[in-house]
């Protein structure tokens, strides 16, 4: 069951009316003033036993990976944290599923993309395997991300980032200067990649595989343990800090804004249409809206 709970907003952030709505990109979004909570350990349905990955959909439906040694899923919640329905990760022309680590919504379509060790599957919304492709990951938490723009497939696993187009013919890939392993991955409106590299920062690379941009999380807002990433609607970038128990919010150019802080080890984020912040920590995902966000 979801729980709401008050947050505290920074004095710099505006606060709406309760009951207030937001038009974002031409929808009208109602907007709840509490922090969200929902989950807690467990195998029945809203419970989680192994949530790592998260998307949310055009339509504000939120999916979350879950897996452990038996039972391998995606669970589905509304923007409040209902629960929904449950998605079981079938492989297309196999009879088993895969562990899920990583998925991503492809915002145009509605389609959902998820990441296994050795395929990437496209699923409708309702759960129902549409294709997939292969893929031979070898890290332990392999992410995924739509390139909504060029409707690309990306893969980080280890210290390599790969672009797909979705019938799985690699388009480029680049191995980053670093022993560590990617642990988030996302993309910009103008189809660059940005990632995270573990105890490092945020790296950016082009449509071509060239890297542009690199920053490293020191001083204010330091971030000793970047995870997942995900860019707000200004283009803002908003990286999980697993260690610091809070999620790091910079510029464009990687100049810190703010933290949200009280994060129990926060692993993946993603950012919904109309603001939203959703992000998931162990046995747990919360939601925060939109005014403790965004400006």
């Amino acid at each position: 069951m979801a729980k709401p709970e008050t947050g505290t907003v920074s004095p710099t952030f505006g606060q709406a009316a309760e009951g207030a709505s937001h038009h974002i990109s031409g929808r009208c979004c109602n907007v709840k003033q509490e922090k969200i909570t929902f989950g807690g350990m467990g195998k029945e349905p809203g419970k989680f036993f192994g949530n790592v990955g998260v998307a949310v959909s055009a339509d504000n439906e939120i999916f979350v990976t879950d897996f452990d040694w038996k039972d391998q899923r995606v669970q589905v919640f509304s923007i409040n944290g209902t629960y929904l329905r449950l998605l079981s990760t079938v492989v297309p022309g196999e009879s088993k599923t895969m562990r899920p680590y990583g998925l991503a919504s492809d915002a145009e379509s509605g389609y959902l993309w998820v990441l296994g060790r050795r395929h990437v599957v496209q699923y409708s919304k309702n759960g129902q395997p549409i294709k997939k492709f292969d893929v031979s990951l070898k890290g332990v938490f392999p992410v995924i991300a739509m390139d909504v723009r060029n409707n690309k497939v990306i893969v980080g696993d280890l210290n390599t980032i790969m672009v797909f187009d979705p019938n799985g013919s690699r388009i480029w890939s680049s191995k980053l200067p670093t022993e560590e392993a990617i642990m988030g991955v996302t993309s910009d409106k103008e189809g660059n990649v940005l990632l995270t590299d573990w105890n490092k920062g945020v790296y950016k690379y082009n449509t071509y595989g060239v890297k542009i941009f690199e920053f490293g999380t020191c001083g204010k807002g330091q971030s000793i343990s970047p995870r997942g990433i995900c860019l707000d609607t200004s283009g803002r970038i908003i990286v999980a800090n697993e260690y610091n128990d809070r999620v790091d919010i910079f510029t464009s150019q990687g100049e810190f804004v703010r933290s949200i802080a009280g994060i129990k080890f926060p692993q993946a984020v993603a950012m919904g249409p109309c603001g939203e912040l959703v992000v998931t920590s162990r046995y747990n995902v919360i939601i925060f809206p939109r005014h403790m966000v965004l400006p």
